[in-house]
């Protein structure tokens, strides 16, 4: 198979024999550092699409490359890896995950526990349960075009996280977190479910930032805008 890199400006090819249907992304990534060129750079930590770290775009799509067979993605027995976008390279397939980091900080995605806990009940846990899967990858954030009309917007993950305290009756900051997606221009959102599509646990990223908007906009908290801000073309 032939696999094709981004490094820097241009992309570099490597010949890899022996993919299987079991074989990975990552075992590419690992095989290609291992017996072809040292230098390759990526990120990968617990190989169990646990810690998230190892997100890339392979052939236009991202994905975790741990969890992501290398025959599923390839096409005409060639596979293209590519960084995350919307985050500045550091080199090869490392980007520089400062700037969404930040922003969850920004978003206050914690919890801040009330003084008296109440019980939580199995029905009430489903409304909140899928986002604790949450594991901040970042995928939904590097496919997020919001970006390109608004730079300050939090990304999908923020709201993701704000969503989950939101929901959660012992989290003390309760409605605030309404406040808190507000500040984080949660009105930019284009609602294309890019993020939804995209995020490698099935949470349902876009679904979460309609609620708290509509929530919001109920309470007077969040405006209406008098436009949806399509003002590119989402490639449909």
């Amino acid at each position: 198979m032939l696999v094709k890199i981004k490094r820097e400006n241009s992309f570099v090819d490597f010949k890899v024999d022996n993919i299987e249907k079991r074989t990975t992304i990552l075992e590419v990534l690992e095989y290609i550092k291992n017996y072809l060129d040292s230098s390759l750079s990526y990120r990968a930590q617990c190989r169990s699409s646990i810690c998230g770290t190892c997100g890339v775009k392979v052939n236009g799509k991202t994905v975790l490359a741990c969890k992501t067979k290398a025959l599923d993605l390839a096409q005409n027995d060639e596979l293209t890896i590519e960084p995350l976008d919307n985050m500045p390279v550091i080199k090869d397939l490392v980007v520089d995950h400062e700037e969404y980091l930040s922003k969850l900080k920004k978003a206050k995605s914690w919890f801040v526990p009330k003084e008296n806990f109440e019980k939580v009940y199995p029905e009430e846990l489903k409304t909140f349960e899928k986002e604790t899967d949450c594991i901040l990858c970042g995928i939904c954030y590097s496919v997020c075009p919001a970006f390109q009309n608004d730079k300050d917007f939090g990304g999908p993950i923020n709201f993701v996280k704000i969503f989950r305290f939101w929901k959660d009756k012992n989290d003390a900051l309760q409605e605030e977190r309404i406040l808190i997606a507000k500040e984080n221009n949660i009105t930019s959102c284009v609602h294309c479910k890019y993020c939804t599509f995209s995020c490698p646990k099935e949470i349902p990223v876009e679904s979460d930032i309609m609620q708290i908007e509509f929530f919001g906009k109920q309470k007077g908290i969040i405006q209406s805008q008098d436009s949806f801000g399509f003002g590119f073309n989402f490639g449909f």
